[in-house]
Parts: C-alpha cells; sequence; structure tokens
C-alpha cells in the first residue's frame, strides 16, 4: 500500500509533534526531580516565586502563603481525580505512536516509556514551575 507524499508529511509532523511533547514532559519532570531540592516544597514555591518577582511584602506574603494554604487542599482534589484521565490518554497515546513504529522501534520505546514511568511513578506534582532564575 503506497502513501501519498501529503500523508507521509502529515504522520512526520503529527510524529515530531508528539515526540516533541513526550520529551518536553519528560525534560520538564527530569529538570523538576534535579532542582526539587533546591526549592521549597509544593505551593511553597509559588509564595516563593511571587515574592521574588513582586516584592511583595511581609504582610503581603503572610496573605499570599495564607490564601495559598486555604485552596491548596481543593487544588490538590481536583489534580487527584483527572490524574487517571490523564494516564489514560498517556497510554492510548503510546499505544497509537506504536502503531507507526516497526519492531525495533517500538520496543525501544517501550523501553523508553517504562523507564519514564518507572522514574516518576512516585512523584506527585511539585505545584507550579519553579520561577525564572536571572
Amino acid at each position: 500500500m503506497s502513501t501519498s507524499p501529503r500523508a507521509a508529511a502529515a504522520l512526520l509532523v503529527i510524529g515530531a509533534l508528539v515526540a516533541g511533547v513526550v520529551l518536553g514532559v519528560a525534560g520538564d519532570r527530569a529538570w523538576m526531580h534535579i532542582h526539587r531540592s533546591q526549592h521549597p516544597p509544593g505551593f511553597e514555591r509559588l509564595v516563593e516565586h511571587l515574592d521574588h518577582e513582586l516584592n511583595l511584602t511581609p504582610q503581603q506574603k503572610e496573605a499570599v502563603r495564607q490564601i495559598v494554604q486555604r485552596r491548596r487542599a481543593r487544588i490538590e482534589a481536583i489534580a487527584a481525580t483527572t490524574r487517571p484521565q490523564m494516564r489514560q490518554e498517556v497510554e492510548s497515546l503510546n499505544a497509537e505512536i506504536e502503531k507507526v513504529l516497526s519492531p525495533e522501534q517500538r520496543q525501544k520505546f517501550q523501553t523508553l516509556s517504562k523507564r519514564m514511568h518507572q522514574r516518576h511513578r512516585g512523584m506527585r506534582p511539585a505545584g507550579p514551575p519553579p520561577p525564572d532564575v536571572h
């Protein structure tokens, strides 16, 4: 069966997009894992980031900290309910990718996927992205 050049180009673009997303997520997770010990945990990092960016007064910083702590449980509950859906979507994505790979590529892809899953198995979301360091 012959694939038209247009379809092949579309598959290539989609493959590049998916690879970019996968690598971006993996890179972000790796960066967060490496730098996790250099930043305050979870939502406290948000407070520190806002303090750094907005030059909060001590009173403002404490008010922001209290607001964040008051909302934290609800935010974490929402994240916990969406996590299974995200996992299912990633599994579907991987299954579709595997369909276009050669047997050798599929084996490597599965190895990469297992390795990434093992690295992130116990990781909980660490809150907002880390602040930009200038």
